[in-house]
């Protein structure tokens, strides 16, 4: 549902009975899953949990068009960040996440200076391309860099989060994974290690690496 607001949970104890909503009231339902990514903290603070995790701005840049000249995406882990060439000519910059956590999509000016000085580093001749447009998304981090995939204390309430820089590359896999956990109420063999309950047991995934990105 578009421009549908989730305002909280309804709870019957430690369990989940629906979704409260800006627009539609409370929408009942069995099992619920939550994909927000950077709003994951303030979804788990609706059902009375907190999640390991920190929200970050993670920026990009388009520039204006040019004649074809990348057929694949380039990424530096040298200088951390990485770069395409859309279908309309657009170079797509990406850059790390902004040192401090918060919710304001502008960025900071230090990040676009780095990654912008990491493309001229990388392809001198594209220090004359103008750039087009900036913008910042939220994304959420956890302290091994890897997500969480699961069940939460709340009963019938799972969560697919904490993907960091990563999410977009890996959804088709997370989302096999996780519609199958919502289906059966059952964790798959695959999602086990991204349990929640690893920053209790001591169990990490440590990806800061292997993810080859400025987390």
């Amino acid at each position: 549902m578009q421009a549908c607001a989730v305002t909280g949970f309804e709870l019957e104890g430690d369990q989940l009975r629906g979704v409260m909503t800006d627009r539609y009231g409370v929408i009942r339902a069995g099992r619920v899953g939550c994909v927000v990514a950077g709003n994951s903290g303030v979804l788990a603070g609706y059902g009375g949990f907190e999640l390991p995790i920190e929200s970050h701005p993670l920026q990009a840049l388009v520039s204006e068009p040019i004649k074809p000249i990348l057929n694949t995406v380039v990424m530096s882990n040298q200088v951390h960040g990485y770069v395409s060439q859309s279908d309309k000519g657009d170079l797509v910059i990406g850059a790390g996440i902004d040192s401090y956590t918060g919710y304001g999509q502008r960025g900071s000016m230090p990040v676009i200076e780095h990654t912008l000085a990491a493309m001229i580093e990388l392809f001198p001749m594209f220090s004359r391309v103008p750039m087009n447009r900036q913008w910042g998304g939220i994304v959420d981090t956890t302290p091994d860099a890897c997500p969480i995939i699961g069940k939460t204390p709340v009963e019938n309430l799972y969560f697919n989060c904490g993907w960091g820089t990563g999410g977009f590359k890996a959804t088709p896999g997370s989302g096999h994974v996780f519609a199958d956990c919502l289906a059966s109420d059952e964790i798959p063999v695959l999602a086990k290690p991204f349990a929640l309950d690893r920053f209790y047991s001591g169990a990490l995934i440590d990806e800061h690496g292997a993810a080859g990105v400025a987390h």
